[in-house]
């Protein structure tokens, strides 16, 4: 039976403390949970437990072969498991915590289970205090939007809930979210090129790394 805890506006400081702590616990114990981000709703599991990846990827009906996106609380950690370029590196200290996807390479003494061996990993660092506690206490985690594949972004608990049930521990309830989603930037080679609108406008990328090509262009 899953839990909803509350750490909206309403919830007091000790119980945000709380949710945030039942979060971590149930991700370290092998189990998923639901968090608000910056962007959406996510689904979160430990980076390194495959049996916790093989259960996000049955909640969210999605395949092996989709390679999975790895969230943290800071930059710091991102580094420990993505070989980011010196570019690469330009843009997440400068945009970090926000939202941006950097797709970057993955280290390559990581032993782990999150898609196509030599695909591009994703990484990001959510501009969200309660994303943000619960992924500083867990370490790299995998995150992904807490929709089923194909299905438009979940804003609310409640639609988290009717998606995924019991399949998920924790759900943290920060109310209704805005709908926005990540900038996607491509930062595997010199050539820096935004790949996704998101959030992140053009201009503001390019007010910190004038380079950057528009591979969305028509």
């Amino acid at each position: 039976m899953s839990q909803v805890f509350k750490v909206d506006e309403s919830a007091s400081v000790a119980d945000v403390q709380l949710a945030i702590q039942a979060a971590i616990t149930a991700v370290k114990n092998g189990d998923l949970a639901v968090i608000p981000t910056d962007t959406s709703y996510a689904l979160i599991c430990d980076a390194f437990n495959s049996s916790a990846i093989s259960k996000l990827r049955a909640a969210k009906q999605q395949t092996s072969d989709i390679a999975l996106p790895i969230s943290a609380g800071s930059i710091e950690t991102i580094r420990g498991v993505a070989n980011f370029s010196t570019l690469a590196n330009d843009l997440a200290s400068a945009l970090w915590p926000g939202p941006l996807t950097l797709l970057t390479i993955a280290q390559d003494s990581l032993s782990w289970n999150i898609g196509q061996a030599g695909s591009a990993l994703a990484v990001r660092v959510p501009h969200h205090e309660v994303a943000q506690a619960v992924l500083s206490g867990i370490g790299p985690s995998v995150m992904t939007g807490a929709q089923i594949v194909g299905s438009p972004s979940i804003q609310t608990v409640e639609q988290a809930q009717l998606t995924l049930a019991d399949l998920v521990g924790i759900y943290l309830d920060a109310g209704a979210l805005t709908q926005r989603i990540s900038t996607v930037i491509d930062a595997t080679t010199d050539q820096v090129r935004l790949v996704r609108k998101g959030e992140l406008t053009l201009s503001q990328l390019r007010g910190v790394m004038p380079s950057i090509i528009d591979a969305t262009a028509s």
